[in-house]
């Protein structure tokens, strides 16, 4: 009995060992098993793009990751300093006066642009200026005869009082409508300009440091205008002060990638991907 028993525990001993060494594995590798080392690093999606760093490698690669997180966050804060300020629009007389109260102030043409819009006007077919009310209100009289809309000039003292019979944004369409009311019986209507047509300046500086704001602020230009942020909600320096703070992110998510895949037998050594994307799977050991 005693004999039988000591050839069952060596009988187990002999098969645990071969388990131990992977004597079944061919047997269980259909079955869905792991593979084991070190075939399994052999096994690797791109197992050439893996590299073993001895200790000292590893913490220089750590260190220059850091300082790249660093140096992108300090590049984010510089980036956010920065503002956009603009003022206008302005007619043409008021804008060169602005650009030289900017080179005055000792700016380069290259700190600022000006950006061009060409204004058409404003026109109005008008009748007046008479005498008193009740001049006014007979020839309202004679327009509603002839079915011709009318109203009381408003909010412009040297046309009062008189009529508007339409307000135009450019020349051609105020005299055409004029031409028009001629057919229709009108006779001592006019075209009258209220706003010429001219060229309007937007004066803007991208990037305005807070000595360079400080430096406009008290600049006033033409009716009062000075510089303001920027109307655009999307400024140059918004969208390079997200591309910087992205960077900085991306940066320490590689460093704690990096740190994380530090073997935890053998010399400390590391696995880091030398020019592979970090998605590729790490060995682990068994």
């Amino acid at each position: 009995m005693l004999r039988l028993l000591a050839l069952v525990l060596l009988l187990a001993n002999a098969l645990l060992l071969a388990a131990q060494g992977g004597v079944f594995d061919r047997l269980t590798a259909g079955a869905g098993a792991q593979p084991r080392e070190p075939d399994r690093l052999a096994r690797q999606v791109r197992p050439d793009a893996l590299q073993i760093l001895s200790p000292q490698a590893a913490s220089a690669a750590l260190s220059a990751a850091a300082a790249s997180a660093a140096q992108s966050a300090m590049a984010a804060r510089s980036a956010s300093a920065l503002a956009c300020l603009e003022a206008g629009p302005l007619g043409p007389a008021d804008a060169d006066a602005a650009e030289r109260s900017l080179r005055d102030a000792g700016l380069a043409a290259a700190n600022w642009t000006a950006q061009k819009t060409e204004d058409r006007g404003a026109f109005m077919v008008y009748m007046g200026r008479y005498a008193d009310r009740d001049t006014l209100q007979g020839k309202q009289d004679q327009l509603k005869r002839l079915r011709v809309e009318s109203e009381d000039v408003r909010s412009l003292p040297e046309w009062q009082p008189g009529l508007n019979l339409g307000r135009f944004d450019n020349k051609p369409a105020a005299d055409a409508a004029l031409a028009r009311l001629l057919q229709r019986g009108v006779r001592t209507a006019r075209v009258i300009t209220l706003r010429p047509a001219q060229t309007l300046t937007l004066l803007r500086l991208p990037a305005a440091d807070a000595a360079l704001r400080a430096r406009l602020a008290g600049l006033r230009l033409a009716d009062g205008l000075a510089f303001v942020a920027c109307a655009a909600p999307a400024s140059a320096s918004a969208s390079a002060a997200a591309a910087a703070s992205a960077s900085a992110a991306a940066a320490a998510a590689a460093a704690a990638g990096r740190a994380s895949v530090t073997a935890s037998a053998g010399p400390a050594a590391a696995l880091k991907p030398a020019s592979a994307p970090p998605s590729v799977p790490l060995a682990a050991s068994r």
